[in-house]
């Protein structure tokens, strides 16, 4: 398993990886109608083509199996495919995340939806604590959100 920086080429893997990851995880939770719109709007191929940049993905063997997108100190995004969960790979993917943002930043923040409660569980395991939580929209749809912190400051104190 390498996390390196996404790369033009794995463009389509991104696509349809954000697209699983969502319609597994958020769909289930979500109005259909805003299923639709996410049908209809495909934000996922919107993001990752002006975002792609900025990814780190994991890649097993030639395969995109995750992704993570930090800027500044927050974590705007961090998906797996789901047929790959519980297999290190997220945990991969934070520890290169916080590194980066801990090298210039005392504290990481991020975003996650109330009802995703695996990756909530996931984020407190790692020591991330909730800071405060309020009303969100996704897809025009009103989701309750929870920010959350860490310290990951790697500054050495004299």
């Amino acid at each position: 398993m390498e996390i390196r920086l996404a790369a033009e080429r794995d463009l389509p893997a991104l696509v349809a990886l954000l697209r699983r990851s969502w319609l597994t995880t958020w769909a289930p939770e979500l109005r259909f109608e805003t299923v639709q719109r996410f049908a209809a709007t495909d934000p996922a191929r919107l993001y990752a083509e002006s975002k792609w940049r900025e990814f780190r993905v994991a890649d097993e063997s030639g395969s995109v199996v995750g992704m993570c997108h930090v800027q500044g100190n927050c974590i705007n995004a961090i998906h797996l495919e789901p047929k790959c969960k519980r297999r290190g790979i997220g945990s991969m993917l934070m520890d290169e995340a916080e590194q980066r943002i801990g090298a210039d930043h005392p504290e990481a923040i991020l975003e996650v939806r109330s009802f995703n409660t695996d990756a909530i569980a996931f984020y407190r395991r790692r020591g991330w604590t909730a800071r405060r939580f309020y009303q969100d929209t996704e897809l025009g749809e009103t989701v309750e959100t929870i920010e959350m912190t860490k310290t990951v400051s790697t500054q050495k104190i004299i």
